[in-house]
């Protein structure tokens, strides 16, 4: 019942970011302009100035020049027109701007944004005399949109490789989308629109749209079944299309359309991400495109921010990785494209609540801070080492916040080794891949290390302290002290995806197999009432040697498995063999729900770890 996890099982569980070609810890960013409102899009114009242009969501659009410095009037001031307000949360405004091929003769460009009727899309022209204003009197409207509740009004737009002109339309709002309009042929709304606007307006469909011609199908659409298309982009290296499709309660999604095809359907309200929605079973009958990249609100997440492909030329080490962001989570995520299939990276905390992404001329990729109103550039990593704001996280549970002397962290920062290595013996090394920390003083021993992220112990010789700083050195090259809180306790389980949610690390005991579902992850099966099962986790506390010679926790923790009574701990403590892994044994006996995701949680002293699932006949 004392068996420790297999050794490949636990060196999977702490290889970090693994063997993918790049890396989120290869992504670092700058402050390059800052005093905006409510910053929700950036773009430019691809006219050869160089400019770059903020929108705010009040109804302003700034060019900034190739110094980043901005005039003293915006390009276009349209508050008169667009329905918002000074919420931080409010949904609503001028949302995005899209210059067309012809912009620099034409002198034309369009606008997304809210009035009070509902969602326009229109265009203004920039005066002659003046290539950094506009004139509010020559709006034409090219396209309305009733919108029925105030949120998940979609608003990005861009022009695609083809010359039309792409806008994403949100399911209408409200929650479960009530309508069922992303389903709804015969609406925009939950819809990507792709539009002909080169013969002035009104807006009319592109001659090659997919849905042309069907009897009761709007023939602007493009695609459909999206929830809040909140920020799309194109790669501007293949064509493709990348969606960052805002979640309800569960999940947060990047769909994909490759270049030149149209007509997919994306899942919503049938599906949240790859899960079902309504009905909760049997949603997906084979006509859905599922999500190249999905997470679950688990570690924080709340609304993806989407992003782009890097391909500038400033940094080819960042070539192909898709950036993007979660605004709840104030976290950086990237999507690799490897073997033939797409990798998620991340989360990254980087304590900024991104709004929007946009690119440069070159292809250099920016994001906007709404809250403090910032702009940023995307860059390749820094020399000197440095730690993401509440970069230092539970291992097993991605949560930010105290760590527990004895556990098991990572640390998430720029520039913190040199390569990509990992720990292949004991006693665990303090310098590794040209990277090392102390905290508090005392040399960390090190799990794993790369440039974006190191697996660590906390030295259990801290215990008793409330916080240490933390120093992170490069190849020489020291970086700033970072603080960090420590706790007695910190729980946190292990799981099989290294997110923090989902399957947990968890075995039968006995039997080597994961508690999962039947037709889920190899060497699984679901756990039967009678049997013991094996916790693998991390943070619970001091220990002391037991009866046996184990050790075990001094306090006993709490397991609670669905909504039953506590399952009954047979051994609390540290896995035999391993370092700053704890391993708790329960038995299966009692009224316990059975399903293939029922949920499992440790408690330790007043603390909580992460909710995973296991499965149980």
């Amino acid at each position: 019942m004392r068996r420790s996890i297999p050794l490949l099982f636990f060196a999977l569980l702490l290889a970090g970011e693994g063997a993918a070609q790049v890396s989120l810890g290869d992504v670092d960013f700058r402050q390059v302009a800052t005093g905006f409102s409510f910053p929700v899009g950036i773009s430019n114009a691809a006219d050869g100035s160089g400019r770059l242009f903020i929108v705010e969501r009040s109804g302003r659009i700034w060019a900034l020049d190739r110094n980043f410095e901005r005039p003293s009037e915006p390009l276009l001031d349209i508050r008169d027109r667009v329905a918002t307000s000074q919420s931080f949360t409010d949904e609503r405004g001028l949302y995005s701007v899209a210059f067309p091929p012809d912009f620099a003769t034409s002198r034309r460009f369009f606008v997304n944004y809210n009035a009070d009727s509902g969602s326009v899309i229109s265009s203004f022209l920039v005066t002659a005399q003046n290539s950094d204003r506009a004139d509010p009197a020559s709006e034409e409207i090219y396209l309305t949109q009733p919108q029925p509740f105030s949120n998940h009004n979609g608003g990005d737009m861009h022009f695609g490789p083809d010359g039309y002109l792409y806008v994403g339309f949100g399911d209408g709002g409200s929650g479960d989308d009530p309508g069922n309009r992303a389903q709804d042929l015969s609406t925009w709304l939950g819809k990507m629109l792709r539009l002909d606007v080169s013969q002035g307006a009104p807006a009319r469909a592109a001659p090659s749209n997919p849905l042309a011609g069907q009897a009761g199908a709007r023939p602007e659409i493009w695609a459909y079944g999206l929830r809040n298309p909140w920020r799309f982009s194109f790669d501007r290296g293949t064509g493709d299309l990348l969606i960052g499709d805002v979640g309800q309660g569960q999940r947060e999604e990047i769909d994909f359309q490759p270049a030149g095809m149209g007509g997919a359907n994306y899942g919503w309200r049938r599906m949240e991400g790859a899960r079902c929605n309504i009905p909760d079973t049997g949603c997906d009958d084979g006509s859905l495109t599922p999500p190249i990249l999905e997470y679950t609100h688990a570690s924080g997440g709340c609304s993806v921010t989407g992003g782009y492909v890097y391909r500038g030329a400033a940094y080819p080490a960042l070539d192909g990785l898709y950036i993007f962001a979660d605004f709840c989570q104030a976290a950086l995520y990237a999507g690799s494209f490897e073997g033939g299939a797409w990798r998620l990276l991340g989360p990254r905390p980087v304590g900024i609540e991104i709004s929007a992404f946009g690119e440069d001329e070159g292809g250099e990729i920016y994001f906007a801070n709404l809250r403090n109103g910032a702009i940023y550039r995307i860059e390749g990593p820094q020399p000197t080492p440095t730690v993401s704001e509440n970069g230092v996280v539970n291992a097993a549970s991605f949560l930010a916040g105290s760590v527990a002397p004895g556990s098991i962290a990572s640390v998430f920062g720029v520039g913190l080794a040199v390569e990509t290595a990992s720990a292949d013996a004991t006693p665990l090394p303090t310098t590794l891949g040209g990277g090392s920390l102390t905290l508090g003083g005392a040399p960390v021993p090190l799990f794993f290390a790369s440039s974006g992220q190191m697996n660590v112990y906390i030295p259990r010789e801290l215990e008793g302290l409330r916080g240490a700083q933390l120093i992170t050195t490069r190849d020489g090259v020291e970086g700033q002290a970072t603080s960090v809180d420590l706790t007695p306790f910190a729980p946190g389980i292990f799981t099989l995806d290294q997110s923090g949610a989902g399957q947990g690390a968890v075995l039968i005991a006995g039997t080597g197999l994961l508690a999962a579902p039947a037709d889920g992850p190899p060497h699984g099966r679901p756990a039967r009432i009678g049997e013991a099962l094996e916790i693998f986790a991390t943070g619970l506390g001091a220990v002391s040697a037991d009866a046996a010679g184990l050790q075990a926790t001094v306090q006993q923790p709490t397991v609670r498995i669905g909504d039953a009574e506590p399952a009954r701990v047979l051994f609390s403590g540290l896995a035999p063999g391993f370092v700053g892994l704890y391993q708790v044994n329960v038995e299966l006996v009692g009224d316990f729900p059975s399903g293939s995701a029922v949920p499992l949680q440790i408690f330790q002293g007043e603390a909580a770890s992460n909710e995973v699932t296991i499965a149980i006949e």
